[in-house]
């Protein structure tokens, strides 16, 4: 039952989607639209929030036992509160957590391994995020943004401290837990960029950028150099660690070669 205790992976994933990194168009087509990605993504400019990539593979929660006795969803509550306590200490947003997993899985066998098709485990995540967002304190959601986001880069500080309370004005805590997707996550990226104008520091936007752009063709490190230039005329090198960046309607980028 490895995959269900290890829902602990999905906290926190909004933060880094923030403020998701523009990833380069792909070789073979520089007029490929640009989107958010994870910040600790090799295609990500940078981002508030390393935690984008945590998925329930990722979790460090125990798995639950292989042996063929029928194990109960009750008898995985401590390997289920260790895992997530590691990930956030609130003991509170743990402990709801667990009786959604509870709700849930409580016809499950728990000796037994759960495909990960199983659409449980996205109403799992859904479920946690409406019913125990409120059991977040703010510190600690502020804490893992800011230290996902700057990594191991300091020179992001400034940007990560502005992007934090920018999006705060007019997200939810219980939002920084989602996916950052739609229309109002939108309107409160765009707020933040101008927000936090000059903050980002631009050569190592550049070189996220570029890194991500060659990583599987180093031969193309003209065209991704081109590319940056012409992304770069057009916005602002907060806008693209944003996600913002829409490589295939930017002028001139076709030209890239």
């Amino acid at each position: 039952m490895k995959k269900a205790l290890a829902w602990t992976g999905l906290l926190l994933i909004g933060a880094a989607l923030a403020c998701g990194g523009s990833p380069p168009p792909a070789p073979d087509a520089p007029a490929a639209a640009s989107s958010a990605a994870p910040a600790d993504s090799s295609a990500s400019a940078a981002a508030p929030g390393s935690a984008a990539s945590a998925s329930p593979a990722d979790s460090s929660a125990p798995a639950a036992g292989s042996g063929t006795a029928t194990a109960t969803v009750d008898s995985q509550r401590e390997p289920f509160m260790q895992g997530c306590l590691k990930r956030v200490p609130s003991p509170d947003y743990c402990q709801c957590g667990f009786e959604q997993f509870r709700a849930l899985f409580k016809d499950s066998d728990m000796s037994k391994e759960t495909p990960d098709t199983d659409p449980r485990f996205a109403q799992l995540q859904q479920q946690t995020l409406t019913a125990c967002a409120s059991k977040l304190p703010e510190e600690t959601v502020k804490a893992g943004f800011l230290s996902s986001c700057t990594g191991d880069e300091p020179e992001k500080a400034a940007y990560c401290q502005c992007a934090y309370p920018a999006l705060r004005k007019t997200l939810a805590l219980g939002d920084f837990m989602g996916d950052f997707q739609g229309p109002r996550f939108d309107d409160a990226k765009k707020t933040m960029v101008k927000t936090c104008k000059g903050k980002f520091p631009a050569a190592v936007a550049q070189a996220e950028f570029m890194g991500a752009c060659t990583k599987n063709d180093p031969s193309t490190t003209g065209r991704c150099a081109c590319v940056w230039k012409k992304i770069k005329a057009k916005y602002s090198t907060e806008e693209i660690a944003a996600g913002m960046a829409d490589v295939g309607s930017t002028p001139g980028v076709e030209t890239c070669k």
